[in-house]
């Protein structure tokens, strides 16, 4: 499966979180939270709302 190129760009980001706080990739969460940013999500809670909502697509 070929990824998105949001994605592809925010992979090149060196990842500087430690060990433990890696639980989720960064390049993807990175890219998750630019688009609901986009879509016009200001705020965690309007953001996580926007994710949730996309949560099975």
């Amino acid at each position: 499966m070929s990824q998105l190129a949001i994605v592809e760009a925010f992979a090149e980001l060196p990842d500087t979180r430690r060990t433990a706080g890696q639980r989720h990739n960064q390049a993807l969460c990175l890219a998750l939270f630019t688009l609901a940013v986009v879509a016009g999500n200001r705020g965690f809670l309007a953001i996580g709302d926007w994710l949730k909502a996309y949560h099975d697509e």
